[in-house]
């Protein structure tokens, strides 16, 4: 779970301004109703809670990769490519509609070894720190670490080397999507 404390730093920032809005909805809502002599449910304070979280969420991550908290933050979130539609906004933001989805959500990601949650690997989206982006070395070289991966001693168990290739090739899967990333990030700032 990469940037972890900085994510719920930025749920908390964006939990706030969606409370807002949706106290400020319902408030309006509720003068309507009442005004207009309609029958209040309380209900409809879920529904207006549910449309304004996913809303916020999707239209924000789909248009500029950022919401508010993460932009306060310096996150970024986006797929391989670097591109975020508003079917993976709103794919990996289903469970920010309550917080026990959520958690399961993490703690699944969690348990299944993903870097992030659950949803995020069913979008293919992830979070960046900005600072990511920007440290991107065309230098880097991950074809040595295979090298060195090569001449491991046979001391090492076989899950210890599968653990070790698997960690080297992810390195490399990131650095390629920073890099495109990198390139798309500029069209949205």
């Amino acid at each position: 779970m990469e940037h972890f404390i900085l994510r719920t730093e930025a749920l908390i920032v964006d939990g706030i301004i969606v409370t807002l809005l949706t106290a400020l909805l319902n408030n309006i809502l509720f003068m309507l109703f009442v005004l207009l002599h309609i029958p209040v449910l309380n209900l409809y304070n879920m529904v207006v809670l549910v449309v304004v979280t996913m809303a916020y969420f999707t239209i924000f991550e789909a248009k500029t990769n950022k919401t508010i908290g993460k932009k306060m933050l310096h996150l970024y979130v986006s797929d391989a490519e670097g591109y975020m539609s508003y079917k993976k906004a709103f794919i990996r933001n289903i469970t920010k509609i309550c917080w026990v989805p959520l958690i399961v959500d993490i703690i699944i990601g969690k348990i299944l070894n993903y870097p992030s949650r659950l949803f995020d690997k069913i979008a293919q989206t992830d979070v960046y720190a900005d600072n990511e982006l920007e440290s991107v070395d065309e230098d880097d070289d991950f074809e040595a670490l295979d090298d060195d991966f090569e001449e491991l001693d046979a001391d090492f168990e076989s899950e210890d080397k599968e653990k070790l290739a698997s960690k080297i090739n992810r390195n490399k899967n990131k650095k390629k999507q920073l890099e495109k990333i990198k390139e798309r990030r500029y069209e949205f700032c």
